[in-house]
């Protein structure tokens, strides 16, 4: 049996450690291509233990689990989901010794915090060590962004699909 392969992010880090460094445009776009392209934890509790099917080779949730996902405080109050990019990063904060992960990427978390009504303020990446902040109007502008683009690769296709079919 195959085991699951940790999550790591060694680009993602790479890209936090010189936007730190250097918060300038290069190195802003390359964080934020980074983000997009992640698979992070985020740290949940459930009501119901998962079990792993070992035919499918993967954690399955009884129908009715329900999912809470934890949330840090800012020194102003706003709340924040925390996501890791490493069981390394998630193990410095104080987490419950029943705590559970889910692996999420970008667009996961912008459909958990844009939800009309949620009024958490964004996620923080390592917020133990790196905590990188990003607001929901920047995900809100990220996701914009990342949706036209897809909008106009499959208007590329398209295009590409009708001019092969009258080559024939």
């Amino acid at each position: 049996m195959e085991q699951a392969k940790p999550v790591r992010n060694p680009d993602l880090k790479k890209a936090i450690e010189a936007a730190k460094k250097d918060p300038g445009k290069e190195n802003s776009i390359k964080l934020l291509n980074e983000v997009v392209r992640a698979k992070l934890l985020i740290p949940v509790s459930m009501d119901k233990s998962p079990e792993y099917d070992e035919k499918l080779e993967e954690v399955v949730l009884e129908k009715d689990t329900r999912i809470s996902f934890e949330l840090i405080k800012a020194t102003n109050g706003d709340l924040y989901y925390p996501v890791f990019t490493d069981g390394e990063e998630m193990l410095r904060c104080d987490i419950e010794k029943d705590q559970h992960s889910m692996i999420v990427n970008f667009d996961d978390l912008a459909a958990i915090l844009l939800m009309p009504q949620s009024g958490i303020a964004g996620f923080s990446i390592n917020p133990m060590s790196d905590n990188v902040c990003f607001s929901c109007d920047m995900v809100a502008a990220m996701k914009k962004d990342m949706d036209a683009e897809r909008s106009r690769e499959e208007d590329g296709e398209v295009y590409k699909k009708e001019e092969s079919e009258d080559t024939e």
